[in-house]
This record gives C-alpha cells, sequence and structure tokens, in this order.
C-alpha cells in the first residue's frame, strides 16, 4: 500500500481522496484538538496534535512508523485561520 504523510491535515480532505485512490494515511499533524478527535473517532490514523512548527521528521516518522524512504506522498492542506 502506498503511504500518505499528511500535514495541515484539518478534518483529513485531502487523505479521504487519497485514501479513495488507494492510499493510506500514515500520520496527519493538526493543530486543532477537537479536528484531532474526531479524526480518530473516524480513521485508524495516527494523530499528532501539534503546530506542525514544533514537530520533527523523526517524530513524524516514528509515530508513522517509517523509516527513511518509506513515505510515497507528503501532502499538506493550507492552513485555513482566516476562516475561524
Amino acid at each position: 500500500m502506498l503511504r500518505v504523510v499528511s500535514l495541515y491535515t484539518g478534518i483529513g480532505g485531502l487523505d479521504f481522496g487519497f485514501e479513495s485512490a488507494g492510499f493510506e494515511t500514515a500520520v496527519a499533524v493538526e493543530i486543532d484538538s477537537r479536528t484531532c478527535e474526531t479524526i480518530r473517532l473516524n480513521r485508524p490514523w495516527p494523530v499528532i496534535n501539534q503546530d506542525i512548527h514544533n514537530v520533527s521528521s523523526k517524530e513524524l516518522m516514528a509515530v508513522a512508523g517509517l523509516y527513511a524512504g518509506d513515505t510515497d506522498v507528503l501532502i499538506g492542506g493550507p492552513p485555513l485561520s482566516a476562516f475561524f
């Protein structure tokens, strides 16, 4: 299965599209705690509830259980803070 690392995940819209295309979200990063709880209730993805600026590549890979070269795609939605 092809693996995705998702940054600025939001509720997972990009991830759902990639999931439909046969990808698996290996790890998602989202700053909003309510959004993270919703993702956890609906998907088995590991979710890091932090500001992406405070998450290291090493932490991302460890939470995802991946090693260098294991990630197939890096996706990220644009932050929508202007809408909140």
